[in-house]
């Protein structure tokens, strides 16, 4: 006891210096900050961060109706902004990406479990800059794009196949075929042809503990950097097993970062982390809508059967043929953004926005659901509708929702091109070859709920569809890929022989 009354007395003086010195470092004429919910003493606004469970985008959106489009709340010291306005976040992040583009440091995911190399992670510096032209030269030349291209249609062609076989296993489906995709062309890796791959299972698990380690706020040891030294058997310190368990799991994944290959190794992971799941993600989302709106796939087929008929699959370069498919990649895309949040900037010198004072070391935190589901921007925006993409005598088109989805200024995504690709072949192949519809239960309709999941990547929450070959002849097309893309030998094996 006498022990964990000196660590509570140390914790208490802790906070209490924070809060000086951090009251001491404002001037005294400054600006205010954006508004905000007036905090507690010392801690400020600890509990006024989202709670386990809710969508981050839902509940920091509350804030738009309260205090405006942007605000704010502080954490001992730490000042978070939040934009609920698209063109303030472009003014900030787009038009002074200088001053506005490094990443916040955290504690749990940086320190304890090691993603602070990660080029979505890492600040905004030489390094980074380094590390961001190597992944350009794979992902955003007009070469390296076309042999994206190829590899995305021949692991769509081995996913078309493996539904056919077991469309109760849509979901494992999709990963690997995003995975095989990025694996392909980062390590010269080739997956399992058929069942679970034992690189795509490893690369899923880290993907998942990415999402969860960076949420902002989520991690108290963020908040309160201190407490990472605090013994294991003081309460509260869970995180730090977390955090082992994640550290172990990185590592299995990415291996050693000798400095020779330290570079090549955490630029295929962005390519990982920026291609494949956040791919997986939206061609999810997609089965959900074109579950939930049937009448989409209905107008998708026959775009398709006049455009391409029956003799063989769309390809990426028919997607100017193909409007509306691309309509229906951009309603994918904006439906439910798979970064509901974005990625959050740290801003590396103080700036003024609307009168309102952004302290250097401020996390900027655009609401990318919003900016999407703005109903002054996207009429009936909880609709699954294509068509808003399209420009009729009676219809302007809507706004792209990539200028969101793949982030802003100098941290836009470099691979968006190819995820774009990804995407459209996937959506375009599927809805070729097979009807999707609503599953039945003992006779009855299963309606899907509409839901998903919270974390700075976003996944749908796991839902049921049937999933049908169009026609024996549609069938017999999808084994006839096989003559065109035979499964290569796995080199899986080689796994076995490797020593983490």
């Amino acid at each position: 006891m006498a022990i964990l009354s000196a660590f509570m007395i140390s914790f208490i003086f802790t906070i209490v210096i924070l809060y000086l010195v951090n009251r001491l470092r404002q001037p005294k004429n400054a600006r205010p900050l954006p508004p905000g919910q007036m905090g507690i003493p010392i801690l400020g606004n600890v509990n006024d961060m989202p709670k386990p469970g809710i969508l981050e985008c839902h509940h920091w959106l509350e804030h738009k109706d309260l205090y405006g489009p942007i605000s704010s709340v502080t954490v001992l010291g730490q000042t978070f902004v939040i934009i609920n306005d698209a063109q303030i976040a472009f003014e900030l992040m787009r038009g002074r990406s200088a001053i506005h583009s490094s990443r916040p440091g955290q504690i749990f995911s940086g320190q304890m479990v090691g993603w602070r190399h990660a080029t979505a992670m890492s600040p905004y510096n030489d390094s980074w800059k380094t590390r961001r032209k190597n992944i350009n030269k794979i992902a955003s030349t007009n070469t390296s794009i076309s042999v994206f291209d190829r590899v995305q249609e021949a692991e769509t062609a081995h996913f078309l196949v493996d539904v056919l076989e077991a469309p109760d296993k849509l979901f494992d489906h999709i990963r690997k075929q995003a995975g095989s995709v990025i694996l392909k062309v980062t390590y010269g890796y080739n997956t399992v042809p058929r069942g679970n791959d034992p690189f795509v299972d490893l690369a899923t698990k880290t993907m998942v503990q990415f999402a969860d380690a960076i949420t902002p706020g989520r991690w108290t040891v963020d908040i309160l950097p201190f407490l990472r030294y605090v013994p294991d058997w003081v309460p509260g310190t869970g995180f730090k097993e977390t955090a082992r368990r994640m550290a172990v799991q990185l590592i299995q994944y990415i291996g050693s970062d000798r400095e020779a290959e330290f570079v090549h190794k955490w630029a295929a992971l962005a390519l990982y982390l920026g291609g494949a799941d956040t791919t997986v993600s939206a061609i999810i989302t997609f089965f959900l809508a074109i579950t939930v709106f049937p009448e989409v796939q209905k107008k998708a087929q026959e775009e398709l059967d006049q455009v391409i008929g029956l003799t063989r699959l769309p390809v990426s370069s028919d997607k100017l043929s193909l409007p509306y498919i691309e309509a229906c990649m951009l309603e994918t895309h904006r439906w439910h953004q798979v970064l509901p949040m974005c990625l959050p900037h740290m801003s590396t010198v103080e700036d003024v926005c609307r009168g309102y004072r952004i302290p250097k070391g401020a996390v900027l935190m655009p609401n990318n659901w919003w900016f999407t589901h703005d109903p002054a921007t996207y009429p009936d925006p909880m609709t699954f509708r294509p068509e808003r993409f399209i420009t009729t005598p009676t219809h302007k088109v809507e706004p792209d929702p990539r200028n969101f989805v793949f982030g802003y200024g100098r941290r836009t995504c470099p691979g968006r091109y190819v995820a774009d690709n990804a995407v459209f072949i996937t959506i375009a192949q599927s809805l070729a070859v097979f009807n999707v519809s609503k599953a039945m239960e003992r006779g009855k309709v299963i309606e899907p709920e509409v839901k998903f999941k919270p974390g700075s990547i976003s996944h749908p929450m796991p839902f049921k569809c049937d999933i049908k070959p169009r026609s024996e002849e549609h069938a017999e097309l999808i084994k006839k890929m096989l003559e065109e893309y035979p499964w290569e030998e796995s080199d899986a094996k080689e796994l076995e022989n490797i020593r983490w």
